[in-house]
């Protein structure tokens, strides 16, 4: 007959196999003759946690923890469970009551302080998290955490510092490359990025997730034939991968075939359905290749995005039915770019209802309330950060409660909602401060004779996915060669002033103006210039609101064309047009030779 102590090491060498119901039987034979063995309740509670008993591995770990009070592991364990159970707040009393036995427990330090990082005491979770990964440095659990919690409040460069430290203290763990890949890829180190996905295939040659995000990457640098064979490779490892049939689908989109690129993410919508930005990017492409009402539905899927505005719940989503009893807030949902073209429809909105609120950003309230005089016009107040944005609407009158708010993608489908409907509502729809048009139309004068052309190369913010939608100021220059015309620069964003006097391009800068952030003043100067070029950006918005002529350089297929090759209800805006994975410098060519042409002409 087996002694109670061969038993348990019997139970013991059971549970450490994998052997967890056999394991379970000779704890609780045990137990039967001894029931507060505090050691004999722990193991049959980790035992019951690691078989997916959570709640009754949650009573015998607290026994445990009663029959022996000091034992640290004990409260760690229990709070292992309890989280797990999303019992949160009994977690942390478990956590705390673990530390306050043993201060120094790196484990329970970095599972408190995810908790905690992540609600009002996040301050002491992050020096937790912290204090964890200088206790245990070679724990690459440990930094993980950190990082993740860092990338999570977007310090993105700590992040990255920290899973780096993952990747020293576990350089064969495919899933550290990949999460080391990830942060680089956050801080705009692509190369970097590459090579660290790579490795993660080499390392675990099945790793799906590493030839997927490599293959997006791919993407972003129009690479479009070896993202293809990645994404093709990470859904053979994984058939249920949404995120390759959607890779699928943007290589389909930049190569311009908006068709196949429509079939790949319905294909990633039967995989995922529920994702809401797979279902916007969707009517986006439907909206390119024309399919307007469906497009328009896919559309609206921004609202639902994660990343999304949050507003007050009380202000429901106007319905679209004209009332005069109605008080409508124009919300404010995307970059101030996006904000501009939603203005078109607000007139269109102002007839339909009594009252109309407009938010905005702070660079274009005085623009705002000059353009709609009847509409109660008022900076946004945003809290949070970018991927949990709120509004708050503290600064609203009482007698101008809204009833409903109506945001771009609603404005848009209702009032631009067919190519005919959008070409029948087309005007300009703001307006520019005449004080500031005459000063800008004398300083313009001062350069000289000749047409006053402003002229834009790329974007504020620049990304691997977005630098292929800007020419560059390299490129510029089969437009800058022309003779007869003085050019005017209107970029904006950081650095570009530096680039202009490397270039050596012959543009004029209007000094004193900040293109970035006195958004009036460079709508005064657009409406003295006599065109505009400029790529798809802020810019373009700008003197097509103002009704001035516009040369936009831009990547078809995009949603706005609605599947035709221009612009509809924009008719001041002349397209330019390429597929992303053409080159910018064949399309300048033929921009710079209209010009002649034009001026030839005129």
């Amino acid at each position: 007959m087996e002694t109670p102590q061969q038993i348990l090491e019997r139970a013991t060498a059971l549970h450490l196999a994998g052997h967890l119901e056999q394991a379970i039987v000779l704890y609780a034979h045990l137990l039967k003759s001894n029931p507060k063995h505090p050691d004999l309740l722990y193991r049959l509670g980790m035992a019951l946690h690691q078989s997916g008993r959570a709640e009754a591995a949650a009573q015998m770990i607290t026994g445990a923890a009663e029959a022996r009070p000091q034992e640290a592991s004990y409260r760690h364990a229990l709070g292992v469970v309890l989280h797990g159970l999303g019992r949160h707040d009994e977690a942390v009393l478990a956590y705390e009551a673990a530390l306050a036995r043993d201060p120094l427990l790196s484990d329970t330090l970095a599972s408190l302080g995810g908790i905690l990082a992540t609600g009002e005491r996040r301050a002491e979770g992050v020096a937790m998290l912290r204090r964890a990964a200088v206790l245990a440095p070679a724990s690459d659990e440990a930094w993980t955490r950190l990082g993740n919690h860092l990338q999570a409040v977007s310090d993105l460069k700590a992040c990255e510092s920290a899973r780096h430290r993952a990747l020293i203290a576990a350089p064969a763990k495919a899933d550290r490359w990949v999460s080391h890949a990830l942060g680089l890829m956050e801080i705009e180190q692509g190369d970097a990025a590459m090579r660290a996905f790579r490795a993660a295939a080499v390392i675990l040659p099945g790793h799906h997730d590493a030839y997927n995000h490599l293959a997006w990457l791919q993407v972003g640098r129009l690479k479009i034939a070896e993202a293809r064979t990645g994404f093709r490779r990470a859904r053979t490892l994984q058939p249920d991968l949404a995120s390759a049939y959607a890779g699928l689908s943007e290589a389909a989109f930049a190569a311009g075939a908006p068709d196949e690129a429509v079939r790949w993410m319905r294909e990633a919508l039967t995989v995922s359905p529920g994702q809401p930005h797979y279902r916007f990017r969707l009517g986006i492409q439907l909206l390119a290749v024309g399919e307007m009402a469906a497009g328009w539905d896919g559309y609206s899927q921004l609202r639902q995005k994660p990343s999304a505005v949050r507003r007050d719940p009380s202000i429901r989503l106007w319905n679209g039915v004209p009332s005069k009893d109605t008080t409508l807030l124009i919300a404010a949902d995307q970059g101030v770019g996006d904000e501009l073209l939603h203005a078109c429809c607000i007139d269109d909105a102002a007839r339909d209802v009594g009252r109309v609120v407009i938010e905005c950003d702070q660079r274009i309230q005085e623009l705002m309330r000059r353009s709609f005089p009847d509409a109660y016009v008022h900076a946004y107040h945003r809290v949070g950060d970018r991927n949990a944005p709120e509004h708050l609407y503290d600064w609203v009158p009482p007698d101008y409660r809204p009833d409903a708010y109506a945001d771009g993608a609603l404005l848009l489908s209702r009032y631009r909602g067919t190519v005919a409907q959008a070409d029948a509502a087309a005007r300009p729809w703001l307006k520019a401060d005449p004080d500031r048009v005459a000063e800008m139309r004398e300083r313009l004068a001062a350069l000289g004779d000749g047409p006053k052309i402003g002229v834009a190369w790329r974007s504020r913010r620049l990304t691997t996915f977005r630098l292929p939608h800007y020419p560059g100021l390299g490129p510029f220059e089969e437009v800058l060669k022309v003779g007869g015309a003085r050019f005017v620069s209107l970029q904006y964003g950081i650095g570009w002033r530096e680039e202009l006097t490397a270039s050596g391009a012959n543009v004029s800068l209007i000094d004193g103006l900040d293109t970035t952030n006195d958004i009036d003043g460079v709508f005064a100067l657009v409406e003295a210039l006599d065109l505009v070029i400029c790529p798809s950006s802020t810019v373009g918005w700008i003197a097509a609101a103002l009704g001035k002529p516009v040369w936009l350089l831009y990547n078809t297929p995009v949603f706005l064309e609605y599947g035709t090759d221009r612009f509809p209800g924009f008719p001041t805006v002349r397209s330019f047009r390429k597929t992303q994975v053409e080159p910018w410098r064949p399309l300048m060519a033929q921009v710079g030779q209209a010009l002649a042409d034009s001026l030839d002409q005129a």
